[in-house]
């Protein structure tokens, strides 16, 4: 295997050399997801003789537009111009990654900025795909865009920023139509994703058929809303929360959603809502739980393909949300190419004893209102936490005991090492001197204003 790849690694130069590494390990990934031993391996062998002798790789692209010569539709290509989960320290699902972890060499050679994603139908790479990337998820014109060649793959160059990623693919090539039955779609469950433009990373987007709408007869007989089903593997889900978010700018994901209701033993929902544009969204934890905070794996997240759902005086809308499983198989860390920063140490009371069961939050915003974004587990009887900082960068850090918006009687304090509570770091630094000091408030904290 070490020969073929150095064999493949003399046909390019540059960061085309290296984009073409990264294709083929990625290729023994994919392969080994469907094929295990003998099999495994001659499938892959089949795959590198195939383009040894001439077939070049979609990912080998050097144009930063994944491959595909002509953007679909306006604004920039995936070239930019100019330039919280179960695991401690990652406040949101990453969504589904490769499981194995990458040997250094993978990164080596690839130029940074290099942001590979990865398009997934049944287990197997998909070309045709569009991916898109928005800064704002009511954004119409995403930021970057691509459709996927060769095994599933496009190459992107960020600004660095938070996006919500989305990918598309439809049988007949017409992305100007709406999506209908039969189209395949995915969100990414870790949107909005913090990105720097210094590292690299990869991510792959596991899509799933666009499901039929109920019929109008289910819907209620009076008032408006939006009415539907909820399914995983085609088969409908029990008591799924399904929230209605009109506001964006909390990610939604804060306690700041306009209704939520439980589905029935048939997967349906019924919510009752004023007119307007609304994102749904559908959660299911293993421990049946549906309210705010950080999934796991094994939960179960689901997101309407075709918000926003509108909603007309006097009438409901239908909706059909599609659920997947969160993988949740490593870290970003493990997926990255610069290691992550770490901030760590402890979590005390005004009197200095340690406190149990709170965490660490960094903020974008100074206020700390809204979601962080990223964060720590909570804390043990001696206090300590371990937060894992994928993106370097500038953030504003305090520690809370719940989730969504502070209420009285529970812990929260900024840290005080600095006047404005903003700590700096850097890819693979650690940081092991940090006490935050935190008190029961006395009342509710205000509701986040979305800007």
């Amino acid at each position: 295997m070490r020969m073929l790849s150095d064999i493949v690694r003399q046909r390019e130069d540059g960061h085309n050399r290296g984009v073409t590494y990264l294709f083929f390990i990625g290729a023994f990934d994919l392969i080994g997801m469907r094929c295990q031993g003998k099999a495994g391996l001659a499938a892959a062998a089949a795959v590198l003789a195939i383009i040894l002798i001439g077939v070049r790789p979609a990912c080998a692209d050097t144009t930063g537009r994944g491959a595909d010569p002509s953007p679909v539709q306006a604004g920039k290509t995936g070239a930019a111009d100019g330039g919280p989960s179960a695991e401690a320290g990652s406040a949101f699902p990453g969504g589904p990654l490769m499981e194995r972890p990458k040997p250094a060499t993978y990164w080596a050679t690839v130029k940074p900025g290099t942001y590979v994603v990865r398009t997934i139908w049944d287990n197997t790479p998909l070309s045709g795909v569009r991916v898109e990337w928005r800064r704002h998820l009511r954004d119409k014109v995403p930021a970057l865009t691509a459709i996927t060649k060769g095994m599933g793959t496009a190459i992107f160059h960020p600004e660095s920023g938070a996006y919500y990623l989305t990918a598309e693919w439809r049988s007949d090539g017409d992305y100007a139509r709406p999506l209908k039955p039969g189209d395949r779609f995915a969100w990414f469950g870790g949107s909005p994703w913090l990105i720097s433009a210094e590292n690299s990373e990869e991510i792959t987007m596991l899509l799933q058929e666009v499901p039929s709408l109920p019929a109008e007869s289910a819907a209620p007989k009076a008032g408006s809303g939006v009415y539907g089903v909820v399914m995983y593997d085609g088969a409908p889900v029990a008591d799924a929360g399904v929230f209605a978010y009109a506001k964006t700018g909390t990610w939604l994901r804060a306690d700041d959603y306009q209704a939520m209701v439980r589905t029935n033993e048939k997967g349906e929902f019924a919510l009752h809502l004023p007119p307007n544009r609304y994102y749904l969204l559908a959660r299911l934890r293993t421990d049946k739980g549906v309210y705010i905070g950080p999934m796991h794996k094994g939960d179960l997240l689901g997101y309407d393909p075709r918000n926003p759902v509108v909603v007309e005086t006097e009438r409901y809308a239908a909706s059909a949300i599609p659920m997947f499983k969160l993988r949740m198989e490593k870290t970003r860390g493990a997926s990255s190419a610069l290691p992550p920063a770490t901030i760590k140490g402890r979590i005390v009371d005004s009197d200095g004893h340690p406190v149990h069961g709170v965490y660490a939050a960094l903020y974008l915003n100074p206020k700390m209102v809204g979601m962080p974004v990223f964060i720590s587990g909570f804390t043990g009887a001696d206090g300590r936490f371990d937060l894992s900082v994928p993106v370097q960068g500038g953030y504003f850090l305090c520690s809370r005991s719940v989730y969504g918006r502070p209420l009285a009687g529970s812990w929260f304090g900024p840290w005080k090492g600095s006047a404005d509570h903003s700590i700096h770091v850097r890819f693979g630094e650690v940081r092991s001197d940090i006490e935050i000091v935190v008190d029961r408030l006395s009342e509710d904290a205000p509701p986040f204003e979305e800007p």
